[in-house]
């Protein structure tokens, strides 16, 4: 009898450790080891910047039109994007949700891990403070991209998750603040320590090429308010001017792979997919050509020895004309956002201007072209060649045609900046208008989402009213021309 219920304990005993091991396996298996609950801040640090990359870098026409609106490229089989057609693949409403959900929120997450995190040494408090600086320098960036884009957009409650109609900030304020943001980050930067090192894909953890980066931006934010507001423009480019971006060395740029899923967004779009969307287009192919311009071999290839780029805002026969240069085909081509060249053409704006920053509008101007070639791989005798070009050569009578045309040249691969170019220089005789279409219908900002119209009426209504109608030609604050 006792070694019936000792069996029986036995059993017992080996029934409840099996149990118990069981429920730890189940309990294990409701764990999303891919989709965790907590998240590090430096994974979503690392992803909403290179969301950011992407995004801006791309060539998806449901998203990202700019080499478009910039003239650079033509359409081939389905031109709507080149005649403006924003709606039918809700272009707005995707760059508006990829800015705002996954590079927003994943900075802000980042942030709000970040923050709280305790450091018992001088080097892991800098550390962390240069970590902060970083998120909000990209924060920064998308801010005033979205205003860039859109006008006045949703700042003050766009991070609050339980607010599900938040309101629009007016754009001009929030470049205040974001510029206040930029300015903090600047201070808080310590370059002896490293900022997010490894989960850095911009500057690995460089802190000198972080600041040159957030110098850079507000440089260019500065001028973007030069029309608008002279005094404030003037005060923050040259306190900017002497940190900026001085060598194709530091750009604001990710290193793509040749191995996905790291590859350059145009190789996704122009090589993985198999499509022949796109050719150069004729409105920039014609000014290079007239200029001699020693890029023209790497932006495109040739037709029998020439450069012919199809009709803008037309539908062409891509076996016709030109095609996207091979080095624009590469996965592993850097991204950049910021370059080099684009610093040198902002202070020589800047100098045009009479603000002090040091050194002449035409040196800068020169510094810009020189930069832009060295970029592409250019040789310099053929720079040289370029620059004495009397078609190139700077005019301080006209300066914003000079820089204006010479800067959305350079812009060819940062097409956002080349849009906005045009947008802010009012540079003329080179963007052409679509057939039945004039000059006054090219876009100066994209519609706000129809999904904000339909889920966030009141504060879409408003905002549409503060701006001057939600229109694709209403210009932005700072669009005084």
């Amino acid at each position: 009898m006792k070694k019936f219920i000792y069996t029986i304990s036995v059993f017992f005993l080996i029934g409840l450790v099996v149990s118990c091991d069981l429920n730890d396996k189940l309990e294990e298996l409701n764990i999303d080891e891919k989709n965790p609950s907590e998240v590090p801040g430096e994974p979503l640090f690392t992803n909403g910047v290179r969301n950011m990359f992407d995004l801006m870098l791309e060539t998806n026409v449901n998203r990202n039109v700019f080499r478009l609106y910039a003239q650079y490229w033509a359409q081939t089989t389905y031109p709507d994007e080149s005649q403006y057609n924003q709606v039918t693949r809700n272009i707005p409403d995707n760059m508006w949700l990829i800015l705002y959900r996954d590079v927003l929120k994943d900075l802000n997450g980042a942030k709000l891990i970040i923050s709280p995190e305790e450091t018992v040494t001088d080097e892991a408090a800098a550390i962390k403070a240069n970590k902060l600086a970083c998120i909000k320098i990209a924060e920064v960036y998308a801010y005033s991209t979205l205003v860039d884009i859109f006008g006045d957009i949703p700042y003050t409650d766009a991070m609050d998750a339980t607010n599900a109609s938040p309101t629009y900030d007016d754009a001009a304020t929030v470049y205040a603040a974001v510029l206040d943001s930029l300015n903090a980050a600047i201070s808080a930067i310590d370059v002896d320590y490293e900022g997010f090192s490894g989960q850095d894909p911009i500057y690995e953890g460089d802190m000198e090429g972080w600041l040159k980066a957030a110098n850079s931006l507000k440089l260019r934010m500065a001028l973007r308010l030069a029309d608008t507001n002279s005094s404030t423009a003037e005060s923050l480019a040259v306190a900017a001017a002497a940190g900026v971006i001085d060598s194709n060395d530091d750009n604001f740029t990710i290193t793509y792979t040749s191995a996905s899923p790291n590859t350059h967004p145009l190789w996704v779009d122009l090589v993985q997919s198999g499509r022949n969307d796109f050719v150069p287009a004729n409105t920039l192919v014609d000014v290079m050509n007239d200029l001699s311009d020693p890029r023209r071999p790497i932006y495109f290839t040739d037709v029998d020895g020439a450069y012919d780029g199809g009709t803008y805002g037309s539908a062409n026969a891509y076996s016709t004309y030109s095609h996207i240069g091979d080095l624009l085909l590469e996965p592993a081509l850097p991204g950049t956002l910021i370059s080099y060249a684009e610093t040198e053409f902002l202070l020589a704006e800047a100098a045009a201007r009479g603000y002090a920053v040091g050194g002449t509008a035409e040196e800068h101007y020169n510094a810009g072209i020189e930069a832009s070639m060295g970029e592409w791989g250019v040789d310099d005798a053929d720079v040289t060649t370029y620059l004495a070009e009397a078609d190139v050569a700077y005019d301080a009578s006209d300066w914003k045609q000079s820089i204006g045309v010479q800067k959305w040249l350079a812009m060819y691969n940062l097409p956002f900046e080349g849009w906005t170019a045009y947008r802010l220089l009012d540079f003329t005789g080179i963007l052409q208008a679509p057939e039945d279409m004039t000059l006054s219908d090219i876009p100066v900002r994209f519609l706000y989402p129809i999904e904000e119209a339909t889920l966030n009426g009141a504060s879409y209504d408003a905002a549409a009213a503060a701006i001057g109608g939600d229109k694709k030609t209403t210009k932005l604050f700072w669009d005084a021309n």
